[in-house]
């Protein structure tokens, strides 16, 4: 039976309001940068190197969350997969730089596979080691949503979408955690924040298309 730990939701709350908030504050610098017609170039920088800080926490702690044997290779694989998203989308031109996000999501899983060939038949817990890649590849490929909005708001987009974002999802972690605060297990810092930072990621594609649809 997993050991409660009160302390997890002391990481997992400030995790989440410190991740939004590093998200706003990228969103206020790219309205300030773009403002400017010497600087709006450079408007997506601060987000996509907020997003990569984010990704390389998750990428840290996802693994070791799910208790893996050998987490490296799965951090390394989300490190890549994340890194590589957030500057495709901080270079790939106007009107469309989320249009890569299929291809990046599917080599994503075609490295999942081949890791786990790598590795051998014989290495423990394979099966959860795979779902647990798959799924956090997913998670760092949409967080480059966010470099997305930024990005997108010089087409006349609400400067308001990414407070209006992350703060809610946000606040629905920070609900869920308060549902679920007795279930979470006792373990190490950076995999419990994990589960404040993957939220955040997952909701940069669908902030994305919010400002699409706005700035249409």
């Amino acid at each position: 039976m997993s050991t409660r730990s009160p302390a997890a939701t002391a990481i997992v709350a400030p995790t989440a309001v410190v991740g939004a908030g590093a998200l706003i504050s990228g969103g206020l610098f790219a309205a300030a940068l773009g403002a400017d017609a010497s600087t709006e170039a450079l408007a997506a920088v601060p987000m996509a190197g907020i997003v990569g800080l984010l990704v390389a926490a998750f990428a840290y702690g996802w693994p070791r969350l799910l208790g893996l044997p050998g987490p490296w290779h799965v951090t390394w694989l989300l490190l890549l997969v994340g890194f590589a998203s957030a500057l495709a989308a901080l270079w790939t031109p106007l009107p469309n730089p989320m249009q890569w996000l299929p291809a990046a999501i599917g080599v994503g899983v075609l490295a999942t596979f081949v890791t786990q060939l790598v590795r051998g038949t014989g290495t423990s817990q394979r099966l959860e080691a795979t779902l647990a890649s798959l799924l956090g590849v997913v998670v760092v490929a949409l967080g480059s949503g966010w470099v997305g909005v930024v990005t997108t708001s010089a087409l006349a987009g609400s400067p308001l979408t990414v407070p209006v974002a992350a703060g809610a999802v946000a606040l629905a972690t920070l609900g869920v955690l308060w549902v679920l605060a007795q279930r979470i297990p006792r373990m190490g810092v950076w995999a419990v924040a994990a589960l404040g930072i993957g939220p955040l990621l997952a909701a940069g594609s669908a902030a994305y298309f919010v400002q699409r649809l706005l700035s249409a």
